[in-house]
Formats: structure tokens, C-alpha cells, sequence
């Protein structure tokens, strides 16, 4: 931020922005409403033209509301312009001064203005190519379509358990083709019974292309056996499960098309595809952390990084002691710390030094879900080493489990635990809270992460 710049502030509506132009003591010069498109555009462009004086340097301040942002901030970068994206609670907590007794859309957007003047630490907005764009937007809504499946299952779920107590037991996989099959068929327990279990049996042997096994049977049967009687209309009850199972698997189609797409579009961003090395993450893990960190040169550390994912506990010191055990910010994407938690999840079944990692932590005391948060940061600034320098990921210890001869979570619990052993224990210091920090690191140990290695304490 510079003293001598001048601040345009945004305020987004659905119909129309408002914008006003303060000069470099912050007080308001010009103040006009934007009409959304290529007529606003053209106006916002003659008014700062004609107010700010030739040479002066600009700083245009958006919030990000909703979608609106970015019919504003796209044409701005592609000028060349200097753009700042500001978060809602940000702008929310300037405004609550200047509306205490005035609430305008001009006061919102002065106030999204004087974000610049109180917070001289912002970063400039980074808008990606067009396939970095898709493939952040297609991941997320990827995720949410991930969501909507489990829905859908959870409310069949519950109906299938009113209908059928004990059905949910039978298959492993409760929504696989035969399961689908007796619930859109079969589900009245009056109907399976006139059909007879050996017709039954052959029926959904014949969709399960004959791996139905007698066990699954015998529990099925057993089930519809003790089928409890209901005063509800059956058949209405019926079709509300087909709707949910239509429901179920139009989304899934959706979804499976989706990821092709994404397929796509990741070996367009990441021909290298270096995320995909990470021992149990898939392709679309992959793609979607790849597309919320982005183009990594625009962190300057690894630290940079993790602090932008919301995975680091709030500082908070009064009289030179510092309060230990805070909770994450939680600021920035909040998808990059659903992808990361899941992925910090699955990478610890695979990797000997992470799995030693949270053992470490959980023999502490730390909770299960703090420690994958401490994992999920830990994992993002190995992901940082692995698109800054280029290489794969290696394991620790790969051998040892190619040769184990065991299930690999048992052959990786087995290395983690001898890590553990090799490892001298550290105990914990007032400055140093292992459950909850996950920062710093320096760019030295980030290549030694990449590697696999593990290290004392938290990044």
C-alpha cells in the first residue's frame, strides 16, 4: 500500500455498484452508481479518467460478494490494473463503524475504500488462466455434488431402516447394483414374500453378475422376515425412495462427467500431475488442492501458504505472555481445508512418517481432529516443496513396506512405530504447542517434507 495512491471501493449489488474514488487523505472525490456489464465498465473507466490526475497510481478495492466480484475484477487485471480482493468480514467490521447510525450503499462502498488506508498488508488479487479458473470452479462443484450423494444416501438410509429394520447390515455396499435393483423392486415386504426368496435370490444373483453370496442372502431374507407393520401407504412410501434413488443417481452421472472434465483440465494445468505422486490421493484430490493453491510462485513461502488455508491457530498476547491452545483462524478457502483434511486422512494410512506424525500427537493428547489439521498443514507445505522444485513424493521407508509382506496400514503402522522409537521425544514448551501450531517452516525443511522425512516438531 502506498500514501500516495488513490482507492476506488466497490460496493456489489445485484443490480447496479456503487462506487466511490477517495484521494490520498481518503476522503471521498467522486461517488456514482456502476451499472453491471460493458456499460458500467465503460463509465467506471471515463470517471477515474477524469478525477484522478495522469501518473497517480490506483488501488481498486472489491469485496468478494458472492459471484459479483468477478465481473468487476477480471477486466480490471486484464488492463493491467492494481486490484485487491477483500475479505466480506473485513469490509463488515470497517463498516459497522461509519453505518452505527447511517446505512447506505455509499458508506459501504467509502468503507470498502478505507480498507486500504487501516490494512496496509493486503495482496493484490490473483486471478489464474482460464483452465486454473474451470478447474477451481469445476473441483468445488464437484465437492458440493459429493455432498448432495450424501444426502440423498442419508435420507434413503433412514427410510430404509423404517421400512426394513436391519437392511442397511445386509450388503457391504448398500447402494451397489443388486441393492438398487430390491429397493426400486422388491422393498414391499409383501411382494418379495409372494415372490419367494429362491426366485429372489436368482433375480438379484443375475444383477450381481452371480458374486451374491448365500450370507447375504440368508440376512436379506431374514430381514424381510421381520419386516414390522406400518400404518403408512406403501406404495407412496416406495415412490418417495425411487425419487430419492432418481435423485442419487442423476448426481452421480453428473459427477462422473464432471470429473472427466476435471481429468482434463488437471493434465492441462499440471502436465506433471505432481500431487498424484502423494500416496492415496486420486485424481480429482489432486486437482482440486492443485487448483486452490494455484500458481505457486505467487506465495512467497510455505508459511505464506498455510496461513492463506485457515490451518493456523490465532496469536493472542496481552502483557508479553502469549495464550496457548487457540483455535485455527479458519481464514481463506474453505474448500483447501476440506480437501486437506481428507487428504491429511488417507495420506497417513500410507506414509510411515506422517502416521508416526499424528501418532505422536494423539499420545499427547491432542484430539483426533487437531491432529489432522496439524497433519492437513504439514501435508500442504510438502505440497509447496512439490510444485515449487518440480519432483515427486517419496516415502520413508518404501521398501521395508514393499517387503513386509502385510496389509500396507499394517506395514505402515509397523515403520511408524520403529520412527517413533529412533525418534527422541521432545516435550512440549509454553512457545511451542504441538496440537495446535503448524507454522513455521523455513524453505530448507520444506524439501526435506517433500523428501518424506520427518521431523521433530510441526513444520
Amino acid at each position: 500500500m502506498s500514501a500516495d495512491a488513490w482507492y476506488v471501493g466497490f460496493d456489489l449489488g445485484s443490480q447496479r455498484h456503487e462506487v466511490v474514488i477517495c484521494d490520498q487523505a481518503g476522503e471521498p472525490v467522486r461517488q456514482f452508481g456502476m451499472l453491471r456489464g460493458q456499460l458500467g465498465w465503460k463509465l467506471l473507466c471515463e470517471e477515474v479518467r477524469a478525477v484522478v490526475p495522469p501518473g497517480t497510481r490506483v488501488l481498486y478495492l472489491v469485496e468478494a460478494a458472492q459471484n459479483f466480484w468477478q465481473e468487476v475484477v477480471h477486466p480490471l487485471k486484464t488492463a493491467g490494473e492494481e486490484v485487491y480482493l477483500l475479505s466480506p468480514t473485513k469490509c463488515s467490521d470497517l463498516r459497522k463503524f461509519y453505518r452505527k447510525h447511517t446505512k447506505t450503499d455509499p458508506i459501504d462502498a467509502l468503507a470498502t475504500a478505507r480498507v486500504g488506508y487501516s490494512d496496509r498488508r493486503l495482496v493484490p488479487v490473483w486471478v489464474g488462466t482460464p483452465q486454473q479458473e474451470s478447474l477451481r470452479r469445476l473441483c468445488r462443484l464437484s465437492w458440493k455434488l459429493s455432498h448432495e450423494m450424501r444426502n440423498h444416501k442419508r435420507r434413503i438410509a433412514t427410510q430404509l431402516e423404517m421400512i426394513l429394520p436391519g437392511i442397511g447390515k445386509v450388503w457391504r455396499n448398500r447402494y451397489c447394483g443388486s441393492a438398487r435393483l430390491f429397493y426400486r423392486r422388491y422393498l414391499d415386504p409383501m411382494r418379495a414374500r409372494r415372490l419367494g426368496r429362491k426366485r429372489l435370490e436368482a433375480i438379484l444373483r443375475r444383477r450381481a453378475w452371480g458374486k451374491l453370496s448365500p450370507q447375504t442372502m440368508e440376512k436379506l431374507w431374514a430381514v424381510i422376515e421381520n419386516a414390522p407393520t406400518l400404518r403408512f401407504d406403501r406404495d407412496d412410501l416406495l415412490l418417495e425412495i425411487q425419487c430419492e434413488l432418481d435423485g442419487l443417481e442423476a448426481t452421480e452421472k453428473r459427477q462422473q462427467q464432471l470429473n472427466e472434465r476435471i481429468d482434463e483440465l488437471y493434465s492441462e494445468v499440471d502436465p506433471a500431475r505432481r500431487l498424484e505422486s502423494v500416496p492415496g490421493l486420486g485424481p480429482v484430490l489432486a486437482a482440486a488442492i492443485t487448483s486452490a493453491i494455484g500458481d505457486v510462485s505467487r506465495w512467497r513461502n510455505a508459511s505464506r501458504l498455510v496461513a492463506a488455508s485457515g490451518l493456523v491457530p490465532r496469536k493472542k498476547a496481552s502483557s508479553g505472555r502469549e495464550k496457548a491452545h487457540q483455535p485455527l483462524t479458519k481464514q481463506g478457502d474453505p474448500h483447501l481445508r476440506c480437501w486437506l483434511y481428507v487428504a491429511a486422512e488417507i495420506a497417513r494410512q500410507y506414509d510411515p512418517d506422517l502416521r508416526a506424525f499424528y501418532l505422536r500427537l494423539t499420545r499427547r493428547g491432542t484430539h483426533h481432529k487437531a491432529a489432522i489439521c496439524a497433519l492437513g498443514a504439514k501435508l500442504l507445505r510438502r505440497f509447496y516443496a512439490l510444485l515449487r522444485d518440480k519432483v515427486d513424493y517419496q516415502i520413508t521407508d518404501q521398501l521395508q513396506i514393499q517387503n513386509a509382506k502385510k496389509p500396507i496400514r499394517a506395514s505402515v503402522h509397523e515403520v511408524a512405530e520403529r520412527l517413533l522409537k529412533d525418534m527422541p521425544e521432545t516435550a512440549p514448551s509454553n512457545k511451542d504447542h504441538t496440537a495446535n501450531r503448524t507454522h513455521p517452516s523455513t524453505t530448507r525443511n520444506s524439501r526435506h517434507r517433500a523428501a518424506g522425512q520427518l521431523v521433530p516438531l510441526i513444520g
